[in-house]
């Protein structure tokens, strides 16, 4: 509900707003929209978006001089500060690994602009059958009810059975108009955009919760379990919200190989179609969708790791606060006692202990008495001749196990999906170097909190032949690798 005062507040505060008031929008939008929206960059890095505004800058003097006296870096700062609001400089220790990304804010403001232009046609027919889809799919899907379900596949399935009879008797399919699928590629271009806008709010509740942990942590009464519940509560209710729930669905559901290849596919499709010939090459907006929406997505779940590290490192200064506290407490005890190492001691009882003495009398110990000698009466028996066929370099011959090896396989196969067992990887990469390559696999599990060992469940992994050794199957407990972005 729009109230009067806080609408007079928002639009004087808002950022977004603020940009859009500023004589500077028209350099603002232009080329942070070309820069970030136009080929989908979730971020840039700072050198090629200084690189770039250095150039436009330039053009733009040569057309209107003094327009815009400031240099592209200052530009830059001043888009960052907190009166803008616009950009987020992340700098990781080198000008080579500083990125600039757009925010929450920014993205609301292109998006305004972008709505602004007209379209290449309104399209009526789309939006409403949408609406009446997702009205469909709630009334249907939103029952319980076994009855009332099957009844509705039933109809479904008569349906479907109806269209498949006529196309076996007319010979021909109800193909979408040219017209049609325009307007539908249009509209699913449309969402893709906004669905790219919102991945920015999402990434600004997971700062909003670092931001606030870092000044609880700064708070002079904070409390390490305080802050700790805090982060945790916040965290949770994150994953329990709405957009939580929806974010995390749809990550699983992106991060999933055998999903993306089916959006890749059905891409490839449209963008044949005769129909799209002239519209598709100036609106590759679905087509950069998947890497785009991929790399938004590693950012929020970048953020919440990045969250844990900051929680991790409170435990830590906690820890060592509490150390140099015990430690500053013992030297003023010891300082304490050299005081009074000399002062003459108090009348009567220094110090009371409660319950009997424990008394020990040296007596008590048994005596010595001297080792019996151990005396071998059996002699070993003298082996004959060397076989001179025989070979026992074996015993001299030594081999290394590579973890870091065995940890880029892993890494290949979680590139391509979530998770990825043991079993699975001895199928795409057999144990060269036998079972001590199993041991290790072990290893790199039990040091790594993403993976997992259930010794309630066993997998059977094949040891492949060798010069000494036939194929030999072994049972192991399940081991599972996961990916870092697994949800």
């Amino acid at each position: 509900m729009m109230d009067h005062d806080q609408l007079q507040f928002d639009l004087r505060q808002a950022a977004s707003v603020r940009m859009l008031k500023s004589p500077h929008a028209p350099l603002m939008v232009s080329f942070l929209y070309r820069a970030f929206k136009y080929e989908q960059h979730a971020a840039v890095p700072y050198a090629t978006l200084l690189d770039r505004l250095e150039t436009a800058l330039e053009a733009l003097n040569e057309r209107h001089p003094g327009l815009y006296p400031l240099s592209a870096a200052a530009y830059l700062k001043q888009w960052s500060d907190d009166e803008h609001q616009l950009i987020r400089i992340i700098v990781r220790g080198s000008d080579d690994a500083t990125t600039v990304e757009l925010t929450a804010e920014a993205e609301r403001a292109l998006g305004w602009v972008e709505d602004l232009y007209r379209r290449e046609f309104v399209g009526t027919e789309s939006r409403f059958l949408s609406i009446f889809q997702l009205l469909e799919e709630i009334a249907v899907r939103s029952s319980e009810d076994v009855e009332q379900r099957l009844a509705q596949l039933a109809q479904e399935r008569a349906a479907i059975e109806a269209e498949m009879t006529r196309i076996r008797e007319t010979g021909r399919v109800e193909a979408l108009t040219s017209t049609q699928i325009r307007e539908r590629f249009l509209q699913a271009g449309e969402v893709a955009r906004q669905l790219l806008r919102d991945f920015a709010a999402v990434e600004q509740n997971f700062r909003a919760i670092a931001r606030n942990v870092q000044e609880q942590q700064l708070h002079p009464e904070a409390r390490k379990g305080s802050v700790v519940g805090y982060v945790l509560d916040a965290d949770e209710a994150l994953h329990a919200s709405d957009q939580g729930q929806s974010f995390y669905a749809f990550w699983e559901f992106l991060t999933v190989p055998d999903q993306q290849d089916a959006l890749r596919h059905l891409l490839d499709q449209v963008y044949e179609l005769p129909a799209l010939s002239d519209l598709a090459p100036s609106h590759p907006l679905l087509y950069r969708m998947t890497p785009a929406l991929l790399e938004a997505g590693e950012k929020i779940v970048q953020s919440n790791h990045r969250l844990a590290e900051q929680l991790r490192r409170l435990l830590n200064d906690r820890a060592l606060a509490e150390s140099r506290r015990v430690r500053e407490l013992i030297d003023a005890i010891k300082r304490h006692a050299a005081r009074l190492a000399d002062a003459p001691l108090p009348e009567g009882a220094v110090l009371v202990l409660e319950g009997a003495p424990a008394i020990n009398l040296p007596l008590e110990r048994p005596l010595w008495e001297p080792n019996v000698a151990t005396v071998f009466t059996a002699q070993p028996q003298v082996m004959g001749e060397l076989d001179t066929e025989m070979r026992i370099d074996a015993l001299y011959r030594q081999f290394y196990v590579d973890e870091q090896k065995l940890q880029q396989r892993i890494e290949t196969l979680l590139a391509r999906q979530p998770s990825c067992t043991l079993a699975e990887v001895l199928v795409a990469y057999p144990a060269e170097k036998g079972l001590a390559e199993v041991i290790a696999y072990l290893s790199l599990a039990s040091r790594d909190p993403r993976h997992s060992i259930e010794d309630e469940f066993t997998d059977l992994i094949t040891l492949p032949t060798t010069p000494e050794l036939a194929e030999r199957e072994l049972a192991v407990p399940r081991v599972t690798f996961r990916s870092a972005y697994a949800s």
